[in-house]
């Protein structure tokens, strides 16, 4: 794995205009930060520094239509999607619109029995079953035409509030409200579709519920978690809505999450602030988990619970679900694996199964993305058509790929990293050789390749606490603003041992310069306990933390990788 130390090309002529300590300046300078202002909304942006709502177009569309629905008491029901990111937006709008007085339904589609985004025959179910007058997407619609185009042939006018990339195709007759839409006033284009459902609450209550603006701020438990869990950029307004988010989690006063961290027995509460990790790995996987293995209703119920007893005996099911999403995820990797060459350079993975579980399968195509480092489709296949998701490396945008490749697809949509599709069994060999032919031309084996970017090299003598408190400036950290990696080359091995259940773990003692000592932790790497022995000198990369526990604390290195130094690792 090549080690790339970031170029520091202009930072002398940054440090000159902003004073500031090396290390907080070398990173500000990595994010394309150039200015005062810049720096101070990146450190102390506050709440109240959020953009109107009103500068996303179509927003004061809503509020009419809205408004309208409200004086002829029509039926509203909100069409969500099934992740973490479009349960949260459901959870919220179905909130804010009971603040105002109306009674909404609202619909998650079956994953593995109806997809993603919009269908006729929800369509029709809420029709006949709610009687509904108006429909709002959350997390999806943006690439439903057709579908929208049915529901106003039923009479049912629909509101799309998506964050998605923009089709070629967009809908008609019905509002759209989606930040990417060209001409916006909105200078933020990635928010998440929580984010999205969150500004249109704002401009809800700003209309009509003025007097009650100040709860909004409670709708931010919800609003970190579906941000965090759909990857979306922590930057600008990402930041402060996770910021502050990431404070009312702490103290949530919601029944299903509070009932979610006790039966999963997760650490943060009032006395330990939660992060960006707590919510990634411990409290995203069992929102969607009900979702990839079933049906997500289970987890909305959940969400929206206010008796704790009930909440409880949902916690226990999704928790219950969550068991089982690891266990076949690990079945379906496991499959994908046998089929690969862990020795082969690979620029493309497509496999397909009819036993995958639809809602598995992006899971695990991350993981052998990440695995492998290049594209991957893992499909289910299907009667009539294969179906799944694809996942890419930050260098390459999927989507952008795929997209020239549509007249092969039944159907598609998604991110620059991930996507779902739908299509023909005959039409996918011409797709995986078409998309095989556009990564060929845009493959570049330095860009391409798996790779540590490291942000500073730091001498040992300057690992304390203060470069920490310097790092801490920098949450919460996220895609877009990744914590910082650190390379130190000047560390002697005092002790190796391996440790955890199944030796998993490699715990390292390691001495720098004037005699400081430090402990580091390498997850997942006991395998590697043979590479080293004490006397050893090694360079390493490696997050900076602090180790707490009962009351005492001390910095901990998080490696990355290491080398014994005289060895050939390229550090460009």
């Amino acid at each position: 794995m090549n080690w790339i130390l970031k170029d520091k090309t202009g930072l002398a002529d940054f440090q000159s205009k902003i004073r500031l300590n090396p290390v907080t300046a070398q990173l500000l300078a990595d994010r394309n930060m150039k200015n005062p202002q810049e720096i101070e909304r990146f450190f102390d942006g506050r709440y109240e520094d959020l953009a109107s709502p009103l500068e996303i177009s179509g927003i004061e569309e809503v509020i009419g239509r809205i408004e309208r629905a409200k004086k002829n008491g029509e039926n509203i029901s909100i069409f969500g999607d099934y992740d973490a990111d479009g349960l949260t937006s459901s959870t919220l709008l179905k909130e804010a619109l009971e603040e105002m007085g109306f009674l909404p339904s609202v619909y998650i589609p079956d994953r593995n029995k109806e997809g993603y985004g919009l269908n006729k025959n929800a369509i029709d179910f809420l029709a006949e079953n709610y009687k509904t007058d108006l429909i709002i997407t959350v997390d999806c619609g943006i690439s439903n035409r057709e579908e929208i185009a049915y529901a106003r042939e039923k009479g049912i006018d629909v509101i799309v509030t998506d964050h998605h990339a923009i089709p070629k195709k967009l809908p008609t007759d019905c509002i759209l409200v989606n930040p990417k839409l060209p001409g916006q006033k909105y200078q933020f284009p990635d928010l998440a579709g929580v984010g999205v459902a969150f500004k249109l609450v704002q401009a809800l209550f700003e209309k009509f519920l003025p007097e009650k603006i100040d709860q909004l701020k409670w709708y931010l438990d919800l609003v970190a978690i579906g941000t965090i869990a759909d990857c979306v950029p922590l930057i600008d307004e990402n930041r402060i809505l996770a910021k502050f988010g990431l404070i009312v989690l702490q103290k949530t006063r919601r029944t299903g999450i509070l009932e979610i961290i006790q039966t999963g027995r997760l650490t943060f509460g009032e006395k330990n602030p939660p992060t960006v990790e707590n919510v990634a790995f411990q409290i995203a996987p069992r929102l969607n988990a009900s979702g990839r293995v079933d049906h997500a209703d289970l987890t909305l119920n959940l969400l929206i619970e206010k008796d704790p007893a009930k909440a409880r005996v949902l916690a226990l099911e999704v928790e219950a679900k969550n068991t089982e999403r690891q266990k076949v995820s690990q079945q379906i990797y496991a499959e994908v694996k046998k089929t690969l060459d862990s020795e082969k350079d690979y620029r493309l993975i497509i496999r397909s199964s009819k036993h995958w579980p639809l809602g598995l399968v992006g899971v695990v195509a991350g993981k052998i993305c990440e695995e492998f480092h290049c594209p991957v489709f893992l499909l289910r296949e299907g009667d009539e058509l294969l179906e799944g998701s694809g996942r890419s490396i930050d260098v390459f945008n999927i989507f952008k790929a795929v997209s020239r490749l549509e007249k092969y697809l039944e159907k598609f949509g998604g991110h620059s990293q991930a996507m779902g599709i739908k299509i023909r069994p005959e039409n996918l060999g011409p797709f995986e050789k078409g998309l095989a032919e556009i990564i060929d031309s845009a493959y570049n084996s330095e860009k391409w390749g798996k790779k540590i970017l490291i942000d500073l090299e730091v001498g040992s003598e300057n690992i304390d606490w203060d470069l920490l408190a310097e790092i801490r400036r920098f949450e919460p950290f996220g895609e877009g603003n990744r914590e910082p990696i650190f390379l130190t080359r000047d560390f002697i091995v005092r002790g190796v041992k391996v440790v955890g259940n199944g030796q998993k773990h490699l715990k390292l003692a390691l001495e720098g310069e004037k005699s400081k000592f430090f402990e580091g932790i390498f997850w997942r790497a006991g395998e590697r306990s043979g590479e080293i022995s004490v006397g050893d000198e090694i360079s390493t990369v490696y997050h900076l933390k602090s180790n707490e526990w009962n009351g005492n604390r001390k910095l901990e290195l998080n490696i990355i990788d290491f080398q014994k130094n005289g060895k050939d690792k390229s550090l460009h």
